[in-house]
């Protein structure tokens, strides 16, 4: 015996020449079954056909050529589709409903108006003509197809049906439209078949709305009460109503879209055996929605309330979204469609005036232009730490979350959101539940050496942080001291350079940081590679706004007291990071390092530290044999040294990271208390950068005088930055024994040296490149990863 496949689609999907073919190739698919297409009336076809019947009511000429045209596009229609032997019995067809229809508006036009009858008749008779074109075109193909109405279907066993059927709406005299998918549903259940396919015009059912969350993918497989749960948060591809006859009779159901034929699109079954698998199947937002608060001290303990809400919102035909309710029974919340709050508050107030005389209830507030945020899945029940990164994600994401429910079936958790944040949300979700990659939007500032090589690793990295750990690091945003590049789907890292140098406009800072701050990503963060305190002066307000911070730029951590407490205080408040690790050792774990033993409860007694990678050069290569103004000239041509030498041998970088350690212990610290030796004569100071580099061998007698004075004593002279056990810094160039781990240094290396309570006898020593744009670009990198981890990502 054959079996039965029954197919619900869309009238319109069959109205050209694609259409067509697709139609013959399902055929051909079922060739050795029986095929049931059940249709609906073209839904342009019906608009159209109560315009004529508008126009007609209003006594408008118009009527009579819009009734022209409409047969001459049916018939335009004929003439694409269907083989010359079979156009003249259509066209004779359509003249002839046509004529009916004339007649129809003539009545219409001298009564002024129509009963459900004849709505339901141009329901049937549009049906109609698309079955028999189709029909045509089958029969053109050598294959036979019979044309039923719906009532006439009913009638027949499962024997008496043909191998290949198609359904149009019956005549019916009742308000609703003929519903393909519900129909088919029935058949399914009346055939007593397992086979019911339900085919749309747009799309597949995905994981989340694509047009909000591109990366979502097609829901291969879903349970019947997972897809009843995504309908009614808003998912228009389930008709909640067709299932419930499917689920009655355990009848698995496919949905799949006629634009995408080849996919076999979702499953729609009772997921028997399917324990594994995500926690969450897809993510639906219901837009529009208004939410009503109820609050009142006298509410505690109150018998019948939560009903009488109900009951007034019943007799206001007032539709419930989620309901939610403070344990401490002070509060309720009810969100409705935006539509029916106003209707709700009046309901309400009315019902509860006098436990609002009697401040009973204190208040009845709305808030609009929100939107309920869903997330469904069998798996989730029982499962330990859904509802935590559920609202944890959201948290991270920046976005406030209203009020939430869940049921007690644990299949579904709701939040109430801003209307303006459901993107953001969705994307963070979505990413956080690994159903899509993380992704992150960022701004890069200062493509110079650090900055520049950040984003060449970035490139040589992406694919495979992309494919391994589910990271897209988006870069959104590229900026110089004078000119941007934007991009909004992310610049092309492989040609940078020509990219920025081509297509770069002049430097807006409000339009880069609103750009790289775009609501609909979930998370954002700029990178700041620069050295400017005017920027660094901007974190506060960019966390403010949503961004995170990534820097190797010392202002920030230097800045005044205030402003630096408030840049943790803001972290706080906000949830944005600051991860600053570069700051000193470049690409060396030392801020981590300290982080670690001060959160674990080791005492730091002391810090000492090489931490210039320039300074180091110059000290580990002096002897003496070579005069140090000759070793400063050679750095100066090797890159190792600022533009300004001054900026490296004032001792004001060192200073700088002395100060940002100390600030790490917990001590108030300015830059401006820590004495530091600089090597560089007052005289020299203020000079132009090339009379400077003329007159520099007059630092060679002073720094010789301490190096043999170093040497006497068996010592080698290293420029250090120290933080002593009272708070205290200083700078200073000293003698350090050969024995000591400042005297095995070489070439950039730096070297500090953690002196704890763990760590006493023998210090806790973090050694390496202390300076090169590869080590420091390689450390901001490793920032941006913490920084995905943190947010979510696999890494």
């Amino acid at each position: 015996m054959k079996e039965i496949n029954i197919h619900a689609l869309e009238a319109s999907m069959l109205l050209n020449k694609e259409g067509r073919n697709k139609l013959l190739k399902l055929r051909e698919s079922n060739k050795l079954n029986k095929l049931v297409l059940v249709i609906t009336s073209d839904k342009e076809l019906i608009i159209e056909a109560k315009g004529l019947i508008s126009l007609a009511k209003a006594k408008d000429e118009k009527v009579w050529v819009k009734l022209e045209e409409k047969e001459a596009y049916l018939n335009s229609v004929i003439f694409d589709l269907v083989a010359n032997d079979y156009r003249t019995e259509l066209s004779d067809l359509i003249k002839s409903d046509f004529t009916n229809i004339e007649d129809i508006l003539k009545s219409v036009w001298l009564v002024g108006d129509v009963s459900y009858g004849t709505l339901g008749y141009f329901d049937y008779i549009v049906g109609n003509w698309i079955a028999n074109i189709a029909k045509a075109f089958v029969n053109a193909e050598g294959d036979s197809i019979f044309c039923y109405d719906a009532n006439q279907i009913l009638s027949l066993t499962s024997d008496q049906l043909l191998d290949f059927s198609i359904v149009s709406p019956p005549i019916h005299k009742i308000r609703e439209s003929f519903n393909a998918e519900i129909f088919a549903s029935k058949l399914a259940v009346k055939f007593n078949t397992n086979n019911l396919v339900f085919w749309n015009s747009s799309s597949l059912l995905t994981t989340a709305n694509v047009s909000e969350v591109p990366s979502a993918t097609v829901i291969k497989n879903l349970c019947y009460n997972e897809a009843t749960e995504l309908s009614f948060f808003g998912s228009t591809l389930i008709n909640s109503k067709a299932i419930l006859f499917a689920i009655s009779k355990g009848i698995h159901v496919r949905l799949r879209c006629w634009k995408y034929f080849d996919d076999e699109g979702t499953l729609i079954n009772n997921c028997e055996n399917q324990k594994k698998g995500p926690s969450v199947k897809g993510f639906s937002v219901v837009h529009n929605v208004a939410l009503i608060s109820i609050e009142g001290a006298g509410l505690n303990g109150r018998v019948g309330f939560s009903s009488k809400v109900f009951d007034a919102l019943k007799s206001a035909n007032v539709n419930v979204i989620l309901f939610s309710q403070a344990s401490s029974e002070y509060s309720i919340s009810i969100a409705v469609p935006i539509s029916h709050a106003d209707r709700a508050i009046e309901a309400i107030t009315i019902n509860f005036n006098e436990e609002l005389s009697e401040e009973i209830v204190n208040s009845i507030d709305c808030i609009r232009d929100l939107a309920v945020i869903a997330a469904v899945g069998n798996n989730m029940a029982g499962k330990k730490g859904v509802a935590g990164k559920f609202f944890s994600s959201l948290g991270k994401a920046g976005v406030n979350v209203k009020a939430i429910a869940q049921g007690a079936s644990e299949r579904n958790i709701s939040a109430v959101i801003e209307s303006s944040e459901s993107t953001r949300a969705l994307r963070a979700l979505h990413a956080s539940f690994f159903l899509s990659k993380q992704a992150l939007s960022i701004g890069v500032i200062g493509p110079g050496n650090i900055g520049g090589t950040l984003l060449d690793q970035i490139s040589n990295e992406s694919t495979f942080l992309y494919e391994k750990f589910g990271i897209d690091l988006r870069i959104r945003a590229i900026a110089s001291s004078k000119l941007m590049l934007l991009d909004e789907d992310g610049i092309d890292l492989s040609n940078w350079r020509e990219a920025f140098k081509k297509n770069s406009v002049p430097l807006d800072m409000g339009k880069f940081t609103r750009h790289v701050g775009a609501t609909y990503f979930p998370h954002r963060a700029i990178v700041d590679c620069s050295s400017s305190s005017e920027l660094a002066s901007q974190y506060i307000s960019w966390m403010n706004n949503g961004m995170h911070i990534v820097t190797p730029n010392k202002k920030a951590g230097t800045a005044n007291l205030q402003y630096y407490k408030e840049i943790f205080e803001t972290c706080l408040s906000t949830g944005r990071r600051f991860y600053y690790e570069t700051t000193v050792g470049a690409g060396l774990p030392v801020i981590n390092t300290l982080k670690d033993l001060v959160q674990t409860g080791d005492n730091v007694r002391r810090i000492e530290g090489i931490v210039s990678g320039t300074l180091a050069w110059l000290f580990n290569n002096y002897d003496g044999s070579v005069k140090f103004s000759q070793l400063v000239k050679n750095a100066k041509e090797m890159g190792y040294t600022e533009p300004d030498p001054r900026d490296d041998l004032s001792g004001m970088d060192v200073g700088r990271k002395t100060v940002i350690l100390a600030r790490e212990l917990g001590y108030d610290v300015e830059v401006s208390d820590v004495p530091i030796e600089s090597l560089v004569p007052s005289s020299l100071a203020k000079l132009p950068v090339e009379e400077f580099m003329n007159q520099l061998e007059q630092l060679d007698e002073p720094i010789f005088e301490k190096y043999k004075q170093a040497k006497a004593e068996n010592k080698r002279l290293c420029y250090v930055g120290r933080v002593d056990e009272n708070g205290k810094c200083s700078v200073a160039l000293k003698g350090y024994p050969m024995d000591h781990p400042f005297s095995q240094a070489s070439g950039t290396d730096n070297v500090i040296c953690f002196t704890t309570d763990r760590y006493l006898t023998q210090p806790l020593v973090i050694k390496g490149p202390g300076a090169g744009r590869e080590v420091t670009a390689g450390g901001v990198f490793a920032d941006i990863l913490r920084l995905s981890a943190y947010l979510g990502a696999r890494v």
